[in-house]
């Protein structure tokens, strides 16, 4: 802390504390150095001169302080400064004036090299116009640009100390027309196990229930629950973890997924699970249903078609499988076939291919009941021919 004193006001406040019999230890004296219109104030120890003590309250008891004054005089621009403390005494010294020594650019943030001298940075700048601070930068464009001039990683760290239970959070906000703040945020609390958090609110994240939560681990949980203050509620060694309703528009791939729980308020959507406990997996309503069709010529679809066994490419599925071929059955059905936009392969709705089986089943029954209702006929024939053979043969007896 730096001590300047006014020499107009010392002679001031010394008329004031020491009364006329004071001015016996000051004394206004010509300068031969100087102009002869120039003066100086000389304060003295009249006691004592040589010493250069000055005392400004009583000589002696608990008010009496002493301040003792640099014995040389001050280079250009420095200031007298407190550079010492002791019971009752205060030794000062001359200081450079912080505001014209060092080196430095405009616009440069200056810094102390030493005790006495400063001096600027390229790495450092500060635009007052504009408000902006620049690392690494002489031209911030925005309220903080940090850049790295060399070849070379660029790293930031945020790190709270004190103990696990602290938090380091850094929030992004605007003022809204009402003055609040909107925005969000994004930080690492030590009471919930580390990790990251994100949330679309400027909340303190300690305080807050976390939206978005990426574990130590890499798993990725949505909405997540923490219990005891800072436990993660954990459903397994997945992932993505959502507690919440999931709505895809597009595709989604899991090589293995789990679902707590589906929708249970009917049929409504591709993927349901009914109040019994039946999960299906496609609408079926007929208020939702238009140009209505029994599928023709379903039993030579059928007959069309290869059932085949197999086994996946991917190692990793050696299970060996029951199904189709997509493309054989494109070129007979291609009602029941999809195609991935995004990656080009071909599947099939499998669960679509009970209609077709059902007007194949029932094509195949009528046939089979004509050729019983033939067949009954045949045999009641059959049974008036035999009857006529053996009258025959016992007309043939009688004559004989």
């Amino acid at each position: 802390m730096y001590t300047k004193i006014n020499f107009s006001f010392l002679f001031f406040l010394l008329v004031s504390l020491l009364g006329p019999a004071g001015f016996s230890h000051l004394q206004l004296l010509g300068q031969t150095t100087r102009a002869s219109t120039q003066k100086e104030i000389r304060i003295f120890d009249p006691v004592n001169p040589a010493n250069g003590n000055v005392g400004l309250r009583a000589a002696s008891g608990t008010d009496a302080y002493t301040m003792i004054l640099p014995s040389t005089l001050p280079s250009a621009n420095q200031l007298l400064r407190v550079t010492s403390l002791a019971t009752n005494v205060a030794t000062l010294g001359w200081v450079t004036s912080l505001s014209s020594t060092g080196t430095g650019a405009n616009g440069q943030v200056t810094y102390w090299t030493s005790g006495s001298s400063q001096a600027g940075s390229n790495n450092l700048f500060w635009n007052n116009g504009s408000a902006r601070l620049g690392i690494g930068t002489a031209s911030p464009g925005e309220k903080l640009s940090i850049n790295e001039p060399n070849n070379a990683d660029l790293d930031v760290s945020m790190t709270a100390r004190g103990g696990n239970d602290r938090k380091s959070q850094l929030t992004f906000g605007v003022k809204s027309s009402s003055s609040n703040n909107i925005g969000g945020s994004i930080g690492t609390d030590g009471d919930r196990e580390g990790g990251l958090i994100l949330n679309g609110t400027t909340n303190n994240i300690k305080t807050s229930a976390p939206q978005v939560y990426i574990s130590p681990t890499g798993e990725l949980h949505l909405n997540p629950t923490f219990t005891g203050g800072g436990t993660l509620t954990d459903n397994g060694n997945y992932r993505l973890q959502i507690n919440g309703d999931l709505y895809a528009n597009g595709d989604l791939y899991a090589r293995n997924a789990r679902f707590a729980n589906v929708a249970t308020n009917g049929y409504d959507r591709p993927l349901n699970l009914t109040s019994d406990g039946t999960l299906t997996t496609a609408t079926s309503d007929i208020r939702l249903k238009k140009n209505i069709e029994t599928i023709p010529e379903a039993l030579e679809k059928v007959m069309s078609m290869r059932g085949v066994t197999y086994n996946w490419k991917d190692s990793t599925m050696p299970k060996r499988m029951m199904g189709m071929i997509a493309q054989e059955v494109l070129r007979v059905a291609p009602e029941l076939v999809f195609q991935n936009e995004r990656n080009g392969y071909y599947g099939i709705n499998y669960g679509e291919t009970s209609g077709l089986l059902i007007e194949a089943i029932k094509t195949q029954q009528k046939t089979i009941q004509e050729l019983s209702k033939s067949l009954a006929k045949q045999g009641q024939e059959m049974m008036v021919l035999l009857k006529e053979v053996n009258n025959l043969k016992q007309q043939l007896k009688t004559k004989l």
